[in-house]
């Protein structure tokens, strides 16, 4: 499946997740990301939920 880059809607070059730490109920948010928006992607999920797993899409 192609994603597509939610800040311009290019094809995304990444998949970046975040688990919100110590949530109840677990709260966790998806994001896909290209080339160009990837850093800012990430801190935004840095600042929201405190940590994020970043993976490469192979699509």
């Amino acid at each position: 499946m192609t994603r597509l880059c939610e800040d311009c809607g290019a094809h995304a070059e990444w998949l970046l997740t975040s688990d919100r730490e110590n949530a109840v109920p677990p709260d966790t948010t998806e994001t896909a990301a290209c080339h160009e928006h990837r850093l800012d992607a990430t801190e935004n999920l840095l600042s929201q939920y405190g940590n994020v797993t970043i993976c490469e899409t192979l699509g």
